[in-house]
Parts: C-alpha cells; sequence; structure tokens
C-alpha cells in the first residue's frame, strides 16, 4: 500500500502537479514554459527516459543507513570489584552512492549520520548512555529498512573522510553498487522558485521521493559546530532523509543533476528544510580529503618552534583544567606553571613542569602533551581572532573555543593526579630547576597535602621546595 500510494504522488509530482510553475516569462526550446535561468520551475521538465526512472518508489542509487556505536561504561561494585556495562546506540539516515576508487564504491551522507561521540558527557549526550562511557565500537552498514535485522549478509561501510563543518561524509564499501546516473551540477545557479526532487529514506522506514521548491538561498548555516552556505526547500522531509541527494531539473537537457545534499531541518516547522549546496562539498567528494580549515578546526596541533618564537615576546596566559597556567620560555626549554586558584590575586605557582626534551613516564607524558596542545589551541585562536571579523573567523572560534571546553575535564584530572602524586606525575610537584642556572626557581612550592618529590628525573629537573 505504501508503495503504491507513493508511486502515484511521484507521478503527480513528476507531472508537474505538485509543483506548479508562475506563468511563462520566457522561451527556451520545448521547456520554454519551465525554465528561465539554469533550472527547471516544475519536475515535468524532465526528460522521459528521467522521469521513468525516478518515478520508481525506489531510487537504485540511494541507500538506507543504518549507523551503530558500543559504548562501555566502567564502573566499581561491591568489593572494588570492576564493572563493564555496554550500551547500544543505532540510527538510520540516507546515503548515495555517487562513484569509485581503488575497485570501492563511494556512498555520500552526512557527517551527523555517521558520527558519534568518542566519550559521552555533559557536551556529549546520548540518550540512554551514561556520561563517561567510551566508545568502543562502531560501524555503519546499508540496510533495505529500519525493520530489517542484524545479518551477516549486510554491506559493511569504511570511512573515508568526513567534514563535520560541511556536515558531509564520505564512506566506502567493496560491494559495487549502482551509482548516481546524474552529473554534478551547481547551487550557485538556483533560484528562488526552481523545483528539487529529494530521494530518501524517512524515518528509514522506507525509499520516498519528496518534491518540493527553492524557498530561499545563500544561507549561511553555523549551527551544531556547521559552517556552510544552505538553500532552503519546502519539501516535506523527516529524519532519516539526513543525506538525501537533492535533484533540479536541468534547463539545457532535461537531465536531473545533483545540486545539493540534504541535511537539517526547523523544529516545530514543517516544509523547512535547509540542502548543504553541492559547490561547497565537490572538492571533498572528488579528492576525498577535508578542507584545510577543517583539518585546522579539528586539530590545530602546535608548532612548537612557532610556539617558542611567540613565547620569545612574551609569556602566554591560559586556560587549564579549569586553572590559569603561564608559559614561558626558561633557559633551554618551555615551562609551564599552573598558578594558584586565586589567580590573578596571587600569581603563587602550585606547580611546574619544564619541558627540554624527553619526559618522565606515560603520566609525564600526559601532563606535557596536555600542556602543549592547549598552548597550541590557544595560540590558534589568537590567529583566527586576528583575521579579519567575517561568519566563519567567527565560527573558527567558536569552534576552537568548543574544543577548549571539551579538555577541562581532562586537564583538570591531570592536574588533580599531580597535586595527589599519582604515578608518572609525582615528580611534577615543587620547584623546577632551570637547566641554564642550576638554581630553583623562588615562586615554586610543594602541592598542599603532598609529599615531596625526588630530587630530579630525566627530562624534568627539579629540586624539593624549602
Amino acid at each position: 500500500m505504501q508503495v503504491r500510494a507513493a508511486r502515484a504522488l511521484l507521478s503527480l509530482a513528476l507531472g508537474g502537479l505538485a509543483v506548479a510553475g508562475p506563468a511563462p516569462v520566457a522561451a527556451r526550446g520545448a521547456r520554454g514554459a519551465e525554465c528561465v535561468g539554469r533550472y527547471a520551475d516544475t519536475l515535468s521538465a524532465m526528460k522521459a527516459a528521467a522521469r521513468e526512472r525516478e518515478a520508481r518508489p525506489a531510487a537504485d542509487y540511494v541507500y538506507c543507513l543504518r549507523a551503530t556505536a558500543v559504548y562501555e561504561h566502567l564502573s566499581y561494585g561491591r568489593g572494588g570489584k570492576l564493572r563493564r556495562q555496554y550500551y547500544t546506540k543505532t540510527r538510520h539516515g540516507t546515503g548515495f552512492a555517487y562513484g569509485a576508487r581503488g575497485g570501492e564504491s563511494l556512498v555520500a551522507t552526512n557527517h551527523h549520520v555517521v558520527d558519534f561521540p568518542e566519550v559521552t558527557g555533559e557536551d556529549t549526550e546520548l540518550e540512554g548512555v551514561p556520561a563517561g562511557s567510551r566508545r568502543v565500537r562502531e560501524e555503519v552498514r546499508i540496510v533495505s529498512s529500519e525493520a530489517e535485522p542484524e545479518a551477516p549478509g549486510q554491506h559493511a561501510l569504511s570511512a573515508v573522510v568526513s567534514d563535520e563543518a560541511l556536515d558531509v561524509a564520505v564512506l566506502s564499501t567493496p560491494t559495487k553498487l549502482r551509482t548516481l546516473p546524474y552529473r554534478t551540477g551547481s547551487a550557485r545557479d538556483l533560484r528562488v522558485g526552481d523545483a528539487v526532487l529529494v530521494r530518501g529514506f524517512p524515518l528509514g522506514a522506507f525509499p520516498a521521493a519528496n518534491a518540493g521548491r527553492v524557498i530561499a538561498v545563500g544561507q549561511r548555516d553555523l549551527d551544531r559546530g556547521w559552517d556552510h552556505e544552505d538553500f532552503a526547500v519546502d519539501a516535506l522531509l523527516n529524519l532519516g532523509s539526513s543525506g538525501s541527494p537533492v535533484l533540479a531539473v536541468s534547463c539545457t537537457t532535461g537531465e536531473p543533476e545533483l545540486v545539493g545534499i540534504y541535511h537539517a531541518g526547523y523544529k516545530g516547522a514543517q516544509g523547512l528544510n535547509v540542502v548543504v549546496g553541492i559547490d561547497q562539498v565537490r572538492g571533498l567528494l572528488e579528492g576525498l580529503r577535508a578542507s584545510p580549515r577543517e583539518v585546522a578546526a579539528r586539530d590545530p596541533g602546535v608548532d612548537r618552534a612557532s610556539a617558542r618564537a611567540v613565547l620569545a615576546k612574551g609569556p602566554v596566559v591560559m586556560p587549564f583544567g579549569g586553572r590559569v597556567v603561564r608559559a614561558e620560555l626558561s633557559g633551554g626549554g618551555v615551562r609551564f606553571s599552573l598558578l594558584d586558584a586565586s589567580y590573578p590575586l596571587s600569581t603563587r605557582v602550585e606547580l611546574a613542569v619544564l619541558d627540554t626534551g624527553p619526559r618522565s613516564g606515560p603520566g609525564g607524558d600526559e601532563l606535557s602533551e596536555a600542556l602543549w596542545e592547549q598552548l597550541g589551541l590557544v595560540l590558534h585562536y589568537r590567529r583566527v581572532e586576528e583575521e579579519r571579523e567575517s561568519a566563519s573567523a567567527s565560527s573558527a572560534r567558536a569552534r576552537v573555543e568548543e574544543h577548549i571546553r571539551d579538555r577541562e575535564e581532562e586537564q583538570a584530572d591531570l592536574i588533580a593526579a599531580a597535586e595527589a602524586g599519582a604515578d608518572g606525575l609525582a615528580l611534577i610537584g615543587g620547584a623546577v630547576r632551570d637547566p641554564a642556572t642550576g638554581t630553583a626557581a623562588p615562586d615554586a612550592r610543594t602541592p598542599r597535602g603532598a609529599p615531596p618529590p625526588p630530587a630530579r628525573t630525566r627530562g624534568l629537573r627539579q629540586t624539593v621546595a624549602p
């Protein structure tokens, strides 16, 4: 019944009844009544062969994707016994095959369809999964619908590249898939009023086609860490349609062209949905590389030579684990000083790390690397802050701020471990001996309540504070 109804509705849409066009303005061959710009005002401008193909209930190049993640949650029970509990999260979305690489089919979808947080927490909540759970397994498979049970024969997909700012991901499978039979068009040439066709799996329930019109163009999307330009359509779309290809009919050829990927809708609004314009996505789909902006935002990294050059001009004060750390050159190394919790009322140093090269054990490595990573983020933020004010610069700053917030809890744990004298970190508290002068820094002191550390350790040279 659902299939017959979908076929009837689609036939109406393709006949031009579901998307009525305005009165003719200009003529262009046989499709003059529907065409003014590059794309048609109604789907009836589609060539007969393409119209017949798209009148089928299921598009053979569009697939229902099932993304699954398993989380492990650790806790302690009676007698200190470690408990391991596991939680499975599943979501469905849409993907479409568009090409091949090295004998494997390539499938495009949305980043948010296949992305699960590595660890759940305040900013990465998953319904039904306790905070502090770690992702231990994830997979994406092609299924016929959300009702299909797990089975060994389902086609598994592997991640190739993902761009959070664009909300686009590319997956691959060794299975030969039918691919999109149309050329890639240009969202820049869309006009308000142009007709579009969206092929997907609403709610993951069944394949469907939705017709609509372009109702707005050039919409900047900066929500949820995104940073791209959308166009809006009035097609009635649902959850599960994320990742659907959006087609428009060329006035020149009568063939559908890929003009975007549907990725979001407004809450509480029907027929108000946004599509990532294909022009921004083309480079990722063809080159299989995330944009340099995305790579930098995801992990700016730290060029230590450049950081030292900045520190040569003066200390850098930065947040770290809810506290304040001062980074500065000291002799032949970089010294990170954790300032008193009452800073800026007090500038006393609670503990310090002098990084001169090799570090002490896994704990010391972790703390030192966390300090360097934070310095890299702060310097990256300042570079972005110096750029000309724009929506992209504002979004880039927001994403760096998000990265800094994401690391705060882990950083606070490292501080607490150092103050408590945990393995690998017990040697960090206390004054730091400057290798250049051989003297202890006067403002460094042993953390309150912690035992005096040993005199020195390789890479982190220290003396017991008086």
